[in-house]
């Protein structure tokens, strides 16, 4: 008998982890003074062990309905004697500083903070005690991070440690930016995501001290002086400008970095810019190791592409000589990846490239979701209801794909309200009657774990009857 979709079993590792987190008291930990959780004195955990089950816990915490959060679970790891941390991925506004300051003896090398809207300034003292073993940092979407909590003092507990303010909007008369601190001394850092950078704080000036990047997100930093980006121009290999205002200095600037492999400057929406076949000729010409390139939501004037009546007769080609889109017929070998979400050229028959993003049909859409989901929930949300047409009035051809994205969705926004209330609906038609017979129970039951978990957030995520696992 054939197996179903989303029949593969959890790995021996994935269910051993998620055991522990459920019963800590039970297996590593007990209860010491002040109830506070300890770590046993005959524990000593590697970094493969601590890293998976601090990126586990988070991901229970924002993904299933029926797991409570610790207090002090981060102070577990706090001795790097008995436990070893090294890859760190945190997530929205559960983090605090107490947490980042409970790990700060562990010698980091990857640190991805995304949307901790509750870390302060802090956090910055304790994002310096990782600088001597940092590779890899992401700060995307954490805009509190660069302030002050200003005010009257922190108060303190009866421990006499500093008791966190628990509102996570802090108002404007209580926030001081911070000037302290520097990027200076974090000599291994080659990967940094400063993706929402506040308006208040110069990117020239932060990123300075970091000649040696290699890679570089500025998604939604406006850089009104661009020619500083050509410090990197023969280390960068990738650098996303998404929401970023392109001007004639930061095109001219960005194509001197002939290193690039990837290049990101698409947008959530349309501007004043327009994309031409000049421009589009320029990055092709300048970025000749280019592998990845994303353009979406831009205006592209009709001179970009080759007239219908003139396209290479056959079927849809990625080989460049026959590319619809002239300037991408000087490109060397086609693009593993091309963005051309929001964007007129999706349509066009002959796209260089293994992978599109875009809207002209399912395969598209998906990569969509699939690209856009982690950083960009506002496209992954509109991908996600193009989704739901296809399987509401077509028929969905990827089935298995399709789950997996939109529930991988909803699990990384809980508190998109777009995202939650466009993924259930969508999920409601991906398992009607038509495609029931090809989904396994377990695939199910991370559907309905998926519906329940947005339904504590929001009314409007309601179960359809064709969730039942009967």
């Amino acid at each position: 008998m054939a197996a179903k979709a989303g029949d593969n079993p959890d790995s021996l590792m994935a269910l051993s982890t998620a055991f522990c987190l459920r019963n800590l008291r039970r297996t590593m930990c007990y209860l010491g003074d002040g109830n506070k959780l300890c770590l046993r004195s005959d524990v000593f955990l590697p970094s493969e062990i601590c890293d998976k089950l601090v990126n586990t816990y988070m991901e229970l915490v924002h993904s299933d309905s029926s797991f409570e959060p610790q207090d002090g679970f981060f102070q577990l790891f706090s001795d790097p004697r008995s436990t070893r941390l090294t890859r760190v991925q945190l997530r929205e506004d559960l983090v605090w500083d107490r947490d980042l300051e409970a790990i700060g003896k562990q010698d980091l090398i990857e640190l991805h903070l995304t949307y901790c809207n509750s870390l302060s300034a802090r956090s910055l003292k304790t994002l310096a005690s990782f600088r001597q073993t940092l590779v890899s940092l992401s700060l995307f979407g954490c805009s509190h991070i660069f302030y002050r909590k200003g005010g009257a003092p922190l108060a303190y507990n009866e421990d006499g440690e500093e008791e966190e303010e628990e509102e996570q909007q802090w108002p404007a008369s209580r926030q001081a930016l911070d000037t302290d601190f520097s990027f200076q001394g974090f000599n291994r850092l080659r990967l940094l995501n400063l993706g929402g950078l506040p308006e208040e704080v110069d990117p020239e000036a932060l990123l300075k001290p970091l000649p040696a990047l290699t890679s570089l997100d500025l998604s939604g930093v406006q850089l009104p002086r661009a020619a500083f980006l050509a410090q990197w121009k023969e280390r960068l290999a990738s650098l996303v400008l998404y929401n970023v205002d392109l001007s004639e200095e930061l095109v001219n600037t960005v194509v001197e970095l002939g290193h690039l492999r990837h290049l990101d400057i698409s947008r959530e929406r349309t501007s004043k810019f327009k994309m031409t076949r000049k421009i589009l000729t320029a990055i092709v010409q300048g970025l000749v190791n280019l592998v990845s390139l994303d353009i979406s939501g831009h205006i592209m004037l009709d001179n970009c592409t080759v007239p219908h009546l003139e396209e290479a007769m056959g079927r849809p080609s990625i080989e460049p000589c026959k590319s619809s889109i002239y300037p991408f017929q000087e490109l060397k070998r086609p693009l593993q990846f091309l963005g051309l979400y929001n964007t007129t050229l999706c349509n066009v028959t002959h796209i260089p490239a293994y992978k599109v993003t875009g809207s002209k049909n399912e395969d598209q859409v998906l990569n969509a979701i699939e690209a856009y989901t982690e950083f960009r929930p506002e496209l992954a949300h509109r991908a996600i209801n193009q989704l739901f047409d296809i399987a509401r009035i077509q028929h969905c051809s990827q089935l298995l794909r399709a789950l997996q994205l939109v529930i991988a969705a909803l699990k990384c926004h809980k508190y998109e309200k777009s995202v939650q209330v466009t993924g259930s609906a969508a999920l409601f038609y991906l398992t009607n009657t038509e495609y029931r017979s090809d989904q396994s129970m377990r695939l199910r039951r991370q559907v309905i774990q998926v519906v329940l978990n947005g339904m504590e957030q929001y009314q409007e995520v309601t179960v359809k009857s064709s969730l039942s696992p009967e």
